[in-house]
């Protein structure tokens, strides 16, 4: 046998090695030094092996015999000690989370820790992805391909100069396929001396390599993060299946993809008898490895599957019918709010008051003509001043009164032009739409009908005290496996439907409203499509579905993190997988159009209705002079006369 050691030397038959390690054991103090050894060897082990360890779990058996063991207690990491027995070991039922796990063993005991570790690897008791630490002379404990083992025995170095025995020191040998390391260079010796970099690149290994094995991919169509590469084909794009791909050309795994043979399911509801279906219930029993469809990590999934670092932070919200439109003629006060209206208004009276009280005193005082001491004059040059369509220098208007309304003509000329661009703007933005439904109050005081693909908003309401909340998990219904969002949604403007905003914004720009008919869908206007609501149900983070203790879960994590930190993510969900799927961040621009009598058909109604008001006037006048100033006259005439 060959070891490797600081002195660099071959040992001796191993005959003469266990006869030596027979003859130096009484003494004791070569086996102190082995037992200073390996505590040095897991604090090492603890500061730079995989995870980091902060927590310990320490399994020995009563034959371990108790002078061997005592260094476990100088171990300074948070630890669990765990004495095992055939008898005991079967109603430990919650093992503790841990970092490693820490094996002492011998000839005795092997069967009964082996047969131990089996039964809770079976039922996930024990984290397979940890670090176990075996301290044997059997080399069968722990056999299991998918392990992090690291098996380490008592030896003695041989000194070539003195022919003896004379330094114990650790043979380690650490078994890990799940590595971009070969078997034949995973073995190495530990004197407590500082490490090689050897043998610092086998114990602090962290790299992941899963030997390009196959693993199966459950996954649906879910725009516009999971699509169709191909209409007429099975494989998928976007965002979710090509972050599984990038993951696995980087550890190494054959993802292939499949969808649920459930119909109508997708990511899964909780039966009667406590099975899950769809993507949750594949994962859950293991059929599939890996679950990607923009799967949510929720308190009902997370007690099911476990799930990778999160890559997204998604928002749940509804769909819900396009707003209503106004009136075109709307347009005309659109431009200013209401607060404004009421000081034009105020403004136009007050303001013909102070110029005919100015031109009423210069008349007093000079005697002058001014025009504008009458009431109805003045109010007539503010209107006009407004619309733009006189000045303020009036040659009829002595120079007092023209220095005034030249003022006031500045403050009209600037409301007045403010007016026309915005009246411009909101007809060139024509149809003027109401306010839409943008929050969970306005959609629970409205009737539409909440929908959604699986019992979660009802679920949430079980656990919420807010009302609108519980409301809506009371109102809501499951969408029928034989029903689609075009006819949910299409058909008629009483449904909303539930899910996370990057699908409905999808919808939103491929579905069709029901108040449009025989028409494109890329000429609708976005303010008439259907309206994806702004305030949020809940956030959830986005993750990758898998088996309880899949092996490359931590290896996912810093993939995950260099691929958000690059904004490669948030690229994929942005660009057009396929030239028939829609850009919901680059939208074309919409082809500019003249002006319709459309358009302008508030103006016409403005028009019609002062012709309305000229007329009503008109007969108002004629009325009062035939039958009250007429009269008047002729009773004055003949009492003059």
């Amino acid at each position: 046998m060959i070891l490797s050691s600081s002195y660099g030397a071959m040992m001796p038959a191993m005959d003469d090695y266990e006869q030596f390690k027979h003859e130096i054991q009484p003494n004791g103090i070569a086996e102190d030094h082995h037992q200073q050894l390996k505590l040095q060897f897991v604090h090492e082990l603890a500061r730079n092996g995989r995870f980091l360890w902060k927590s310990l779990t320490v399994l020995f058996t009563q034959e371990t015999p108790n002078d061997k063991s005592d260094w476990i207690l100088d171990i300074n990491i948070p630890k669990v000690m765990l004495e095992l027995s055939p008898n005991n070991y079967p109603f430990i039922s919650i093992m503790p989370s841990s970092d490693a796990y820490l094996i002492v063993a011998n000839g005795e005991s092997n069967w009964v820790i082996e047969d131990f570790i089996k039964k809770s690897l079976a039922s996930k008791q024990i984290d397979s992805t940890k670090t176990f630490l075996i301290f044997s002379s059997k080399n069968n404990v722990l056999q299991n391909d998918d392990l992090d083992v690291i098996r380490i025995e008592e030896h003695y170095a041989w000194n070539p100069e003195t022919e003896a025995f004379n330094k114990p020191i650790l043979h380690f040998h650490r078994y890990r396929l799940l590595s971009t390391m070969e078997a034949s260079e995973m073995i190495g010796i530990y004197d407590g001396n500082f490490l090689d970099a050897n043998q610092k690149r086998i114990l602090f290994d962290q790299s992941f390599s899963y030997r390009d094995r196959p693993v199966k991919v459950s996954t649906f169509f879910v725009p516009p993060t999971t699509v169709k590469c191909k209409e007429d084909g099975d494989e998928y794009c976007g965002r979710d299946p090509n972050l599984i791909r990038v993951i696995g050309e980087i550890l190494r795994f054959q993802p292939i993809f499949s969808s649920s043979t459930q119909v109508g399911s997708k990511w899964g509801n909780k039966l009667d008898n406590g099975t899950w279906t769809g993507l949750i219930g594949e994962v859950s029993r293991g059929e599939m490895s890996l679950g990607v469809a923009n799967v949510f990590m929720t308190l009902h999934y997370i007690k099911q599957v476990e799930f990778s670092y999160p890559y997204d932070i998604s928002c749940s919200t509804f769909l819900t019918p396009p707003p209503e439109l106004w009136p075109q003629a709307y347009a005309l006060i659109k431009p200013f709010d209401i607060s404004i209206w009421v000081a034009t208004c105020f403004s136009l009276f007050f303001g013909g008051l102070l110029i005919q009280m100015v031109a009423l005193c210069y008349h007093k005082i000079f005697g002058s003509r001014d025009p504008l001491r009458f009431f109805s004059e003045a109010m007539i040059y503010n209107a006009q001043s407004i619309m733009g369509v006189r000045s303020g220098s009036d040659e009829k208007s002595s120079w007092p009164v023209r220095i005034y309304t030249s003022n006031w003509w500045l403050f009209c000329f600037l409301l007045g032009t403010v007016y026309r661009t915005g009246l411009i703007s909101w007809l060139a933005r024509s149809p003027v739409s109401m306010l839409p439904i943008d929050t969970i109050t306005q959609l629970v005081r409205s009737d539409l009908v909440p929908y959604g693909f699986n019992t979660f908003v009802r679920d949430l309401a079980q656990y919420s005290n807010d009302p609108d909340t519980v409301e809506l998990g009371r109102r809501q219904r499951l969408v029928p496996p034989n029903m689609t969002v075009q006819v949910l949604m299409g058909q008629e403007n009483v449904n909303a439907l539930y899910e996370n905003k990057h699908f409905l914004k999808y919808l939103s720009a491929t579905v069709l409203p029901s108040t449009m008919h025989n028409i494109s869908i890329h000429s609708v206007d976005p303010r008439q499509r259907l309206h994806v609501m702004r305030e949020c149900l809940r956030t959830f983070p986005v993750a990758i579905a898998m088996n309880s203790g899949a092996p490359f879960k931590s290896a996912m994590t810093q993939i995950i993190h260099q691929l958000n930190a690059a904004g490669i993510i948030d690229h994929w969900l942005d660009t057009v997988v396929n030239n028939d799927h829609v850009l919901l961040t680059k939208r074309s621009k919409k082809k500019k159009e003249p002006f319709s009598l459309y358009s302008l058909e508030g103006a016409f109604y403005l028009l019609l209705l002062c012709y309305c008001i000229d007329v009503f006037v008109f007969l108002a006048e004629i009325l009062f002079h035939k039958m009250l100033y007429r009269p008047f006259g002729i009773c004055f005439l003949k009492r003059w006369n």
